[in-house]
């Protein structure tokens, strides 16, 4: 009984992972939102994806639990100017609740640090070696 117990546990945790794992995009997307709030079109613009497509993953990102709207309050000399700002809301002491872009859940920042930044970093270092390898044998013809 224990072990089905445990299983019961760790589901919820595989049904996310397998939210983000089942497309490329979400992946790009949770490792941009891993450095910072940011608005669909930035990153859209970022990982070169249609706006369109970027907030059909959002979405479904947003049902899973790892990405929610970046919500911020601020006076009203203090609100930031530009695309993706949104006023929704005034709190009683004054200050506007101003949306403004999505950002990563807790359990989003668990996804992204125990799967996707291993991921990234593999890539980085392999990119990296594969341009040490090309400078090395650019140099050799050289000589």
């Amino acid at each position: 009984m224990a072990k089905k117990e445990e299983k019961e546990k760790k589901k919820p945790i595989f049904e996310k992972v397998g939210l983000v794992f089942r497309s490329p995009v979400r992946a790009d997307i949770l490792q941009q939102l891993s450095a910072s709030p940011e608005i669909p079109a930035q990153i859209a613009k970022n990982i070169g994806v249609e706006r369109q497509n970027i907030n059909y993953h959002l979405n479904a990102l947003k049902k899973g639990g790892l990405v929610k709207t970046h919500k911020k309050e601020f006076s009203e000399t203090e609100v930031p100017k530009g695309k993706g700002v949104r006023i929704n809301g005034i709190t009683k002491s004054g200050k506007l609740k101003v949306i403004q872009g999505v950002e990563l859940t807790k359990n989003g920042k668990d996804i992204v640090n125990q799967f996707i930044s291993p991921l990234y970093e593999e890539n980085l270092s392999k990119k990296n070696e594969r341009i040490k390898e090309k400078n090395k044998n650019e140099k050799k013809e050289v000589d």
